[in-house]
Order: structure tokens, then C-alpha cells, then sequence
């Protein structure tokens, strides 16, 4: 008698819902995988990470110029504003050598049609209306500052972007997210593509084996 065949023995239908049913769990493992690589980018108000440098202000994150002189030392930082609260050009000056705030100076600010004189609201801390540089742009900016026996004219350009007007500036976490999302896109197709190859397979696989058995039964018999 010729030794029966033994058939590759097929997959199962409940193993192949087993592999199919992983797609969705690796699905969410690449996306977290992604996300997590890009935490360290993303924002993390108010958390105190010891020796980390701490999340940027929005006066930090405000477009902003800068002059100096052999006497003075010259920032100016736009708070872009919103629905309740106007724009401004808060105008910042110190004594170049001692960087001490120069209090009760007088300050000149021009740029093409627009001029003003800033008004001092802090030692050192001058403003003018920043309705002005409200456009995206490039704006040169004039400083004409007379402190004491002392007069400089400091020139500096405001390079103003795209401002968000319910509030705030794009955070960092949100372009970080939306670069995120064709990579998940792309990861979640590779799996659903996978997916679909390996029940193609087992199929294929549990066809050639039923055909195979039926085969070997036909001519398995005494010799």
C-alpha cells in the first residue's frame, strides 16, 4: 500500500479572522509610534520639566525686531491682538552697556506712511498702536529715541506672518500634527493592503491543501 499524503494542512477560518483582526491593533500602534516620536516638538503648558527650557511666551513667539546703537539697545514685539484687544507695538530700552531700562525717553517710531510717538507704560517699556503691521509683510521701522543729552536714530524690520484671529499663534504641536497625518494615512493603507494579501494567501493556501487531500484520497488504495 502506498503511505497516504499528508496535505499542508489549511488555515483555519477562525485564525484567519485572528490575523485580520490584528490590522486595527497595529494600525494604532503606528500611529502611536509616529506620535510619540514627534512628542518632544509638541507644547507642554504649565509642566515643569526641570532643566528643560521653559514652553515660549507669546511675546517670545510675537514677531519682533531689534536695533542697537553704541548707547542704546532697542526691541520692539508686536501683539498682533484679537476681536477685544486692538494691536500694539510694545516698544523695549535699555542702555546698551548696562542694559538698564531707559525710563522717560522719548521715542519716534516711523515706517513708510505710519508714525508715532510712544508712550511709556513701564520703566524701560514704551508702545505705539501695531493696527499698522497688522498685514503679513515686511515693515522698516525708524526709532528716533532721545534720552537725556542723548539722541539716536536705530532702524530694525518687523516681519509679520499669518496671525490667528481667535486668539493665539499656531502652536508648534498643531503643524507638527497635521505633517503627521499622511504618514498615518499611509501606514493605515500599507496595513489594510497587508491585511488583505494575507487572507488572499490563506485562501489560496486552504485551496491548493483541499485539492491536494481530495487528490491524494483518489489514489491511495491497495497496491
Amino acid at each position: 500500500m502506498k503511505p497516504a499524503m499528508h496535505p499542508h494542512r489549511p488555515l483555519s477560518h477562525q485564525a484567519l479572522r485572528r490575523a485580520l483582526s490584528l490590522a486595527p491593533t497595529l494600525a494604532l500602534v503606528l500611529a502611536l509610534t509616529l506620535t510619540l516620536a514627534h512628542a518632544p516638538a509638541w507644547s507642554h503648558g504649565g509642566e515643569d520639566h526641570g532643566d528643560t527650557p521653559a514652553a515660549s511666551t507669546p511675546a517670545q513667539q510675537a514677531p519682533r525686531a531689534s536695533a542697537q546703537t553704541d548707547s542704546f539697545e532697542l526691541v520692539a514685539v508686536l501683539d498682533q491682538g484679537d476681536a477685544q484687544h486692538p494691536a500694539t507695538l510694545t516698544i523695549y530700552l535699555d542702555q546698551l552697556d548696562t542694559n538698564e531700562p531707559v525710563a522717560q525717553a522719548s521715542i519716534d517710531v516711523e515706517s513708510g506712511a505710519f508714525k508715532a510717538s510712544a508712550q511709556p507704560v513701564g520703566p524701560g517699556v514704551y508702545t505705539v498702536p501695531g493696527s499698522a503691521f497688522a498685514k503679513p509683510g515686511r515693515y522698516p521701522l525708524t526709532f528716533t529715541v532721545q534720552s537725556g543729552d542723548t539722541a539716536d536714530l536705530l532702524d530694525a524690520t518687523l516681519v509679520t506672518g499669518a496671525h490667528d484671529a481667535h486668539g493665539g499663534e499656531p502652536t508648534q504641536a498643531a503643524g507638527t500634527a497635521h505633517k503627521l497625518w499622511p504618514w498615518l494615512a499611509a501606514g493605515v493603507a500599507v496595513l489594510i493592503a497587508l491585511g488583505a494579501a494575507a487572507a488572499l494567501s490563506a485562501r489560496r493556501r486552504q485551496r491548493r491543501g483541499t485539492h491536494s487531500a481530495t487528490h491524494s484520497s483518489s489514489h491511495t488504495g491497495p497496491v
